[in-house]
Formats: structure tokens, sequence, C-alpha cells
């Protein structure tokens, strides 16, 4: 999940109730001020006076903010607002005090001063106190999205740190080197070599929070190798990368999974076998990795496949990181097969 931004400190308005009771205990303390400074009027004057003023611009935020806020930059968006509630405030004191809606307009304009400079200190205060409370929660939702994306990582690595290395899969493989060591000792040297490039980036992976394009599709390349030996002919790859896209910056363990996901549910469970085409394109700031086969498809596990741990764990990975700049899909490829792309944006993490 992303971040959403605040567009002022004023949509914090939202509880209403709570700011009413702030604004009374500041109202009653001006009334307080007022009265010791003025010496005449007696003291409940001033309190209707003071709260007239207050409720009627916390009441005209209330009303206004939303519509003033989308209209007028946010830093001018409260003046009209604030010029509103005080001469509301100031037409019901004067009627509540001297019953002439107009008095404090016509006949005591210190009031109106008072007034002004005490909405617009109040204001200052109610501001503050609701920019410090959203940086608060920004600080708290993004040390959230982080631990929640550190968890993702840690929990991604090690299931592929545990299939890149689980004792079927190195057996199947060292079986493979030993039976080519004598025939064809180049294809058991290559064979060794990707394997080692294998054990080396899953356990290089866990150290580091990013990797690029280009070293992912190395991997990728090191996998389908050696499933391409161990299945004899019935599995053949392509690989192809747009000029420049190898360098975009990546978090770690977003293709191989796809890779492995072809070579599991599509070639492998397929007689006659099939191919995998991992193409990387690079447009209008986006990046695109489709991951290919020409295996059973989606005939034998329609229901199901596409929303597995690892497909799933992508998902939320790219929801964490990009928010809904990103996305994973799965669909079906005629004649038979299956494609999974990966849309990100073209800049990667950095």
């Amino acid at each position: 999940m992303a971040l959403k931004p605040q567009h002022t400190e004023w949509e914090k308005f939202h509880q209403p109730w709570q700011t009413l009771g702030y604004t009374t205990l500041f109202a009653l303390g001006i009334s307080v001020m007022s009265w010791l400074f003025d010496g005449q009027s007696d003291w409940g004057t001033h309190v209707v006076v003071s709260l007239s003023i207050g409720w009627s611009i916390v009441l005209a935020f209330i009303a206004l903010n939303g519509l003033m806020n989308r209209v007028l930059n946010p830093y001018v968006a409260p003046i009209p607002i604030i010029t509103l509630g005080l001469s509301i405030g100031l037409i019901i004191s004067g009627w509540l005090v001297t019953n002439n809606m107009w008095y404090f307009f016509a006949e005591d304009f210190s009031t109106l001063v008072t007034g002004i400079f005490f909405g617009v200190v109040g204001t200052t205060i109610f501001a503050t106190r609701a920019r410090l409370k959203t940086a608060s929660e920004q600080l708290v939702q993004a040390h959230l999205i982080q631990e929640r994306q550190e968890k993702l990582m840690a929990e991604s690595e090690l299931k592929i740190l545990q299939a890149q290395i689980e004792p079927h899969f190195l057996f199947n493989t060292l079986s493979n080197i030993a039976g080519l060591i004598r025939h064809n000792p180049d294809a058991a040297e290559q064979t060794l070599v990707n394997l080692t490039t294998l054990l080396r980036a899953a356990l290089g992976r866990t150290r580091t929070g990013h990797t690029t394009l280009a070293q992912e599709l190395e991997i990728a390349k090191a996998y389908l190798e050696i499933q391409s030996i161990r299945m004899q002919g019935r599995l053949t790859y392509r690989i192809t990368c747009a000029p420049g896209a190898g360098h975009v910056p990546l978090p770690p363990l977003l293709v191989q999974p796809l890779v492995e996901n072809a070579v599991k549910h599509g070639i492998d469970p397929s007689e006659s076998g099939g191919q995998i085409l991992v193409d990387a394109a690079l447009a209008e700031q986006m990046l695109t990795i489709t991951v290919t086969d020409t295996g059973i498809g989606f005939q034998d596990h329609p229901p199901t496949r596409g929303t597995g741990t690892g497909l799933g764990n992508i998902r939320e990975r790219l929801a964490a990181i990009f928010g809904d700049r990103a996305s994973l899909t799965l669909h079906e490829h005629p004649p038979q097969g299956t494609r999974a792309q990966l849309t990100l944006p073209g800049t990667g993490i950095a």
C-alpha cells in the first residue's frame, strides 16, 4: 500500500465534536482576557461574543473546507472561511447582546479587530496541531509499510532459497552433472556453473534490498539452463531484453518465481514439453516483463493456477513498494500455454 498525501491540514477536521470542544476552551480563555482588559461589560457578554465567533469559524471550516480546497490554493482557502465564520459570529453575537445584528460592524470596531486577531491566532494553532498530527500518522504508516515490506521480502527470499537448495532439486542437478561428466563434460561444467550462479544469487539476495533486471535475467537463464538439461530436450527457452532496460533497478525475486512457475506448472507436466519466452520491454517510463510458456496452460488447473503463494507474494510486494503503479496479470496463451505479465515503473525502486 502507498501513502496518500494530505491536501491540507484542514482536512483533519473529521472530528468536529473534538474540535468544537477545543474551540470552546479557547474561546472561554479569550473571553476572560477580553473581560479583564475591558473592565466595563460583564463576563457573560464576552463569553457570548467569543463562543459565537469561535463556533461560527469552526462550523464554517467543517462545512466549506472541502469545497474551498477544491477551488482555491490550500494556503488561501482558510481566508474566505475565516472571514465568513467571523462575520456570522459577529452578527449572531450582536443580535444576542444588543438586539442589533450589525452592532459590531457599525458601533464597536474594537470587537471586530479583536475577533480578526484571535480568529487568525486560533486558526494557526489548530492548523499547526493538525499538521503535527498528520505528520505523526504518516510517520507511523511509513514504519508499518517498511516493516511489512521487509517481512514479505524475508518470506519470499526464504521460499526461493529453500526451492533452490532443496534436496530434491540439488539431487537431480548433481545427478545430471554426474551423468554428463563422462560423455559431455562441457555440459556438465556448464550445469555446475549455472548451479553455482543460482546458489550464490540465493545467498546474496538475503543481504540486499534490490537488484537489476540484467541480474534477474542472468539468474533466470542459469535456472532454465539447468532445467533444460534435466528435461533432456523437452524444454527450450529464449530471453530478450530491450536496450537500456537491463540497468533498471528492481526488487529481487520478481522474475525467477514467474520462470519457475512456467516450468513447474506449464512445461514439466506436458509430455511434449515446450518453450519458455522471457521478454523485457521498456516504453513510456514503464517496464514490462513477460514470461510465456507453451505448456499445458490452464486446462488442468483452471481454478487455482495464478493464485498460488508465489504469485500472491509477488502481488503483495508490488503493492507495498509501488502501490497501484505496478501489476501482475496471468493470461492464457493460445493455442496453448500461459503468459504472465509483470508491469512496473521503468525507474524501478531507485
